[in-house]
C-alpha cells in the first residue's frame, strides 16, 4: 500500500519543479514521487552492491591523495633545481 511522504524544498527548487511540472502537464508530487521511485530502485537493486568492499586494497589506496600530493611537491622541486 503507498505511502504519504512530505518534504521541505528550497524555494528554487519548489519553484523550479513547478515551473516542469505545468510544463510536462503534471503535478509537482507526480514529477517529485517518480524520481524518488526511480532513484530509490537504482540505490535499493545495485548488482554491484554484493562487490563492494569484496576485494582487497593495497595499504596505499586509503592515502592516495596524499601520495599524489608528495609526488607532485618532489616533481615541482625537481622541476626547480633544474632551474638554478
Amino acid at each position: 500500500m503507498p505511502k504519504t511522504l512530505t518534504i521541505e524544498l528550497p524555494d528554487e527548487i519548489y519553484e523550479g519543479l513547478q515551473k516542469l511540472a505545468e510544463k510536462w502537464q503534471t503535478t509537482l508530487e507526480r514529477i517529485v514521487a517518480d524520481w524518488v521511485v526511480c532513484e530509490a530502485e537504482k540505490i535499493l537493486n545495485d548488482p554491484l552492491e554484493k562487490w563492494i568492499g569484496a576485494i582487497p586494497m593495497p595499504p596505499w589506496a586509503d592515502r592516495h591523495d596524499e601520495l599524489f600530493a608528495e609526488s607532485l611537491l618532489d616533481e615541482s622541486e625537481g622541476e626547480r633545481d633544474k632551474d638554478a
